[in-house]
């Protein structure tokens, strides 16, 4: 892989939180491929995730673009009563590596959201797959895995929290 094409994968990772943590809803949905899917499975057990979207159950599940855009637009109409008050967020990224495979670029990180909201400060860590698409736009996001690594989830959790 081309030192350029790597530092492109490497940056759009991190960028994906900056725009989260700035309220950037066009700019982060822009990241995402039209039938991209973003899945954070739930722990079966202390060592094991669910495997599959469709037949078990997941923390957030969205098959496409689509899910997070209504996500957006209820954030954005205040249609989220979980989102009122906005936290205040800061997302933490530390890419681990970047592989190019045949159909895409995959980026392995872990990732640390700090976040504030009604008085309380919780923090939420885990590691993350990104795969990432080449497209005449750049690259695009075609999936994220997120494994969220807290025993406890505090409050509600949203694309904003991971």
């Amino acid at each position: 892989m081309s030192g350029d094409l790597l530092a492109d994968a490497r940056a759009l990772v991190l960028l994906e939180g900056w725009h989260l943590d700035n309220r950037e809803w066009d700019e982060w949905l822009d990241l995402y491929a039209p039938d991209a899917t973003y899945w954070l499975p739930c722990w079966l057990d202390e060592d094991r995730l669910t495997s599959d979207p469709q037949r078990e159950m997941s923390l957030i599940y969205y098959g496409n673009r689509t899910g997070l855009e209504d996500r957006v637009y209820r954030i954005r109409t205040e249609q989220s009563l979980a989102s009122i008050p906005m936290p205040r967020t800061c997302h933490m990224t530390n890419v681990v590596c970047a592989v190019e495979e045949d159909d895409g670029i995959r980026v392995d990180s872990n990732w640390t959201v700090h976040s504030y909201r009604l008085e309380v400060a919780h923090c939420f860590f885990g590691q993350q797959t990104h795969h990432l698409r080449k497209t005449d736009k750049g690259l695009k996001i075609a999936s994220r895995r997120v494994i969220l690594a807290n025993d406890v989830i505090p409050n509600v959790l949203d694309i904003y929290s991971v």
